[in-house]
């Protein structure tokens, strides 16, 4: 009996094409996993927080920075302060509501938060609160950064202060989301709120019954530069918050200063569409 010539055999099938093939996906993903654990190796730089104080609540110490602005700030080309100017009858009517007919400054507190996720659940941490209300002749703008897991109870009980002082959150897209991530980790906490049981102003559902003919879409960011004037520069997509958080916690190096930066002006951007879209600018950002 003859022997069978292999090599002509592994010819005929193409086992040395696939065979060659395979040896170089081997080559390209060793190279490219070398390089990754090149990247990681390097080291990075820790992440300093902006300036900020430690308050002391009634469950410990927790991170707050505050930053006042005037009246005549300008965010894009928007005019904060044209908020308080508001046409009630106008909201109530875009709100297809008559609870906001009778809506006052005082109980309004702009909110944005920054999640570990989107897919909800008491496992989802709330590690980033943006908050601004109106006070005297400013716009008061107060963040909260989860420096550590055992600070966020005394971090929501704050929220919830103000909440009882301004029970009317305005936000973009809150109604759906942020409110239930405060509520699920207030709940963990047997922190009582009324978060989801208060009136609540969600300018998202406004600006869509407003502008979804003449806009592409009604994304924050859409809105921010078609109606407000605002092209943000450098900013770290939403979806990438939640490493950048866990490689803080971790060691201190993730970018968490532009998390911080970017919910500051999703906040300030939730005060200026209230303007726009409550008639206080005129209705239009120029």
């Amino acid at each position: 009996m003859v022997a069978p010539d292999r090599q002509r055999l592994r010819r005929a099938f193409g086992l040395d094409r696939e065979a060659a093939v395979a040896s170089a996906a081997t080559a390209s993903l060793r190279a490219f996993l070398q390089r990754r654990q090149s990247a990681f190796a390097a080291p990075r730089s820790v992440v300093a927080l902006p300036a900020g104080e430690e308050l002391c609540g009634d469950h410990g110490p927790f991170w707050c920075r505050t930053l006042r602005y005037p009246l005549d700030h300008r965010h894009g080309s928007v005019v904060l302060g044209d908020a308080r100017a508001f046409d009630r009858a106008r909201l109530a009517a875009l709100c297809r509501s008559s609870e906001f007919a009778s809506l006052e400054l005082e109980q309004c507190l702009f909110l944005d938060t920054e999640t570990t996720g989107l897919s909800g659940g008491a496992g989802t941490i709330v590690f980033t609160i943006g908050l601004a209300f109106f006070a005297a002749e400013e716009l008061v703008f107060e963040q909260l950064f989860l420096r550590d897991f055992g600070e966020e109870l005394a971090m929501l009980q704050h929220v919830v202060r103000r909440l009882d002082e301004r029970p009317v959150p305005v936000s973009y897209v809150g109604k759906s989301f942020d409110r239930h991530r405060l509520a699920a980790r207030c709940a963990v906490h047997r922190l009582g709120t009324t978060i989801l049981g208060a009136p609540h102003l969600d300018l998202y559902h406004l600006a869509r019954r407003r502008w979804q003919r003449e806009l592409p879409d009604c994304r924050l960011r859409t809105v921010e530069q078609l109606r407000l004037g605002l092209q943000r520069c450098s900013d770290l997509p939403g979806s990438e918050a939640p490493a950048a958080f866990l490689d803080w916690i971790r060691d201190r190096t993730g970018p968490v200063d532009r998390v911080l930066e970017h919910n500051r002006l999703d906040v300030l951007s939730v005060v200026a569409l209230l303007a726009v879209l409550g008639g206080g600018s005129g209705g239009e950002a120029p």
